[in-house]
């Protein structure tokens, strides 16, 4: 299976449940095909179940590459700022973006509550307009706890999985045997699956390496964010040339919130993107139908990065 058509083609919606299956089944194909064995990490919350896919030889695996492999929600505004290396600006500058549209619908309900509905004297439409304005008010908190597909999500997150098993497809066998791939579910807000992966390396008594790609598909700069005990992982990849500009970002304290990396104090995060004018690494029209392409020489130069992380016998 070629992994560009099934992220791009088949299967370009992981955001419901049964998108999601359909997508591990096919991956589980090209691991499978490669000589990877799988594990399956579940657990059920509030906003439906989590489902991370580890192929790995846990016992020998010492680095694991993670991947959000979810899509992200519709944000319904005219552009998004995304700072993957910088969770707490992100939920800063996508905050009007996020819930005023919701406050706009709510202020309409109220609004047809309060000039309509008393206008009405029929006894039947006065029960099928309060059906109505239930109805909405049921739709928009649905919304806000779970939120509407985007189409359309080259870069955020098909683009990691595409700069995954394009290295995972360099490896030898014994490079195989000490490098693990885990793809990770729900990896917004809170990001439970990363919550979950932790937690299943915590009671496995691991501590592994772990590189997570975000975001890799356009721009002029890459990024390297590392956590407290990651900062040696990240400048050995960050040193010697690179096909694209590399810079550091130090995603302690507030800059790991809202991330995967809140749970990872020896994690670090490769993403792609522009600086900005106050040095933070942004990524422009995810969660938008803008969100189309992907540049191949940033996949390759991502892989190409991936290999300085390759452990040693």
């Amino acid at each position: 299976m070629d992994i560009r058509t099934l992220a791009l083609e088949r299967c370009p919606i992981r955001f419901g449940g049964r998108r999601k299956q359909r997508f591990l089944k096919e991956l589980d194909l090209i691991f499978e095909e490669a000589g990877y064995p799988s594990h399956t990490l579940e657990k059920r919350g509030f906003r439906g179940k989590t489902r991370n896919q580890i192929y790995a030889f846990e016992k020998t695996a010492k680095l694991y590459i993670a991947v959000p492999y979810d899509t992200p929600e519709r944000l319904f505004w005219h552009k998004s700022e995304y700072y993957p290396l910088d969770g707490n600006r992100s939920l800063n500058k996508n905050m009007l973006a996020t819930y005023v549209p919701a406050l706009l619908f709510y202020a309409l309900i109220l609004l047809f509550v309060m000039l309509v509905t008393p206008q009405v004297d029929d006894l039947i439409l006065q029960v099928i307009a309060n059906l109505a304005v239930l109805g909405a008010t049921l739709l928009l908190m649905w919304l806000l706890f779970h939120g509407v597909a985007n189409r359309h999500n080259a870069n955020r997150n098909s683009s990691a999985v595409i700069a995954a098993v394009d290295f995972m497809r360099t490896l030898d066998r014994e490079q195989k045997r000490r490098i693990g791939f885990v793809f990770v579910d729900r990896c917004d807000r809170r990001c439970p699956g990363a919550e979950l992966l932790a937690s299943y390396f915590e009671k496995q008594k691991k501590n592994p390496d772990i590189i997570w790609l975000n975001c890799v598909g356009d721009g002029d700069t890459i990024g390297i964010g590392y956590r407290t005990h990651g900062k040696r992982l990240a400048s050995s990849l960050n040193a010697g040339k690179k096909p694209v500009t590399g810079m550091l970002f130090d995603m302690n304290g507030n800059r790991c919130l809202q991330t995967v990396m809140n749970y990872f104090d020896k994690g670090v995060m490769i993403a792609a993107g522009t600086v900005d004018a106050k040095g933070s690494l942004l990524v422009r029209n995810t969660q938008l139908s803008k969100d189309r392409q992907i540049d191949e020489s940033m996949i390759a130069a991502i892989c190409e990065l991936l290999k300085k992380a390759i452990p040693r016998k």
